[in-house]
């Protein structure tokens, strides 16, 4: 792991944001200063603007319209809130100017995968939906801080989707020396999200990592509800082949015990959970 960490000098891995660093002390404790966080995010339009755009949003199917930063907190509760300030900093924080229009897809997809994360782990057993929502955003991280770096590294990651054979982020070390995976497990640290994210965000394109005893139940649920949502997204994309969804698909189905027809459901609920 040292030789990855030396490799992180070349990259641009954005510093956590004070409002960020705020909400988590905040959610640290049992009496949270909620007006603290509020006049947090207040001070960012940009991050305000998109809380009230996501709190109006036909997700949480909200009877009414949330037109302040107080309001979407109390409505909301502080760790929903939280979790759509820390997706919203994270993006600014590393799509501004010109990277914010070339990156604005992977964003999106990003924040769909949050969502379904969000909705499966409220139907699965076993882990929490803020975390769920948490590492269905951060997951992929690593990918718009190799963009960058590595100006063909599009035509790699396409070879890595295709590459049935072979493991997705050894396509990526092979060819550019690291991986997102990696990438995103040191942006996580930096950001201090828990031991268990972090290890979820490395080991998610490990196709053995359902083998692995010895780390936490979990990891491994995250790991494999995030394998669900990209399921979801493919499917929804209609997508003639998901490679990924090949490798893991026997190995998550085991994780959450789940039969052919608990599957389907819960796809089927996921998909309508993009088309609201």
């Amino acid at each position: 792991m040292e030789s990855y960490e030396a490799s992180m000098k070349d990259l641009d891995i954005p510093p956590r944001p004070d409002v960020v660093t705020i909400l988590f002390y905040e959610m640290g404790h049992d009496e949270p200063d909620l007006d603290r966080v509020g006049k947090a995010i207040a001070k960012d339009p940009g991050l305000a603007a998109g809380l009230l755009r996501a709190a109006n949003s036909p997700f949480f199917g909200l009877n009414c319209a949330v037109s302040s930063v107080p309001r979407a907190i109390s409505v909301l509760g502080l760790k929903h809130v939280a979790n759509i300030a820390t997706g919203l900093a994270l993006r600014f924080a590393m799509s501004q100017g010109e990277k914010a229009r070339r990156y604005e897809r992977f964003w999106d997809t990003a924040e769909k995968s949050a969502l379904i994360g969000h909705y499966l782990a409220e139907k699965l057993r076993g882990i929490a939906a803020d975390e769920a929502y948490t590492f269905g955003l951060f997951h992929d991280c690593g990918i718009p801080l190799l963009m960058p770096r590595f100006p063909r590294y599009e035509e790699t990651l396409k070879r890595a989707n295709e590459a049935a054979g072979v493991g997705f982020t050894k396509v990526e070390e092979a060819e550019i020396g690291t991986s997102h995976n990696i990438v995103g497990y040191f942006l996580g640290r930096s950001w201090s999200l828990s031991a268990d994210m972090c290890q979820a965000i490395l080991r998610h394109h490990e196709v053995m990592v359902f083998e692995d005893t010895a780390l936490p139940g979990n990891v491994l649920s995250l790991i494999g509800v995030g394998h669900l949502a990209h399921h979801t997204l493919q499917l929804t994309m209609r997508s003639s082949e998901d490679v990924e969804w090949s490798k893991f698909q026997t190995a998550v189905m085991r994780h959450f015990a789940l039969t052919d027809e608990d599957l389907l459901n819960l796809l089927d609920g996921a998909q309508a959970v993009l088309a609201r």
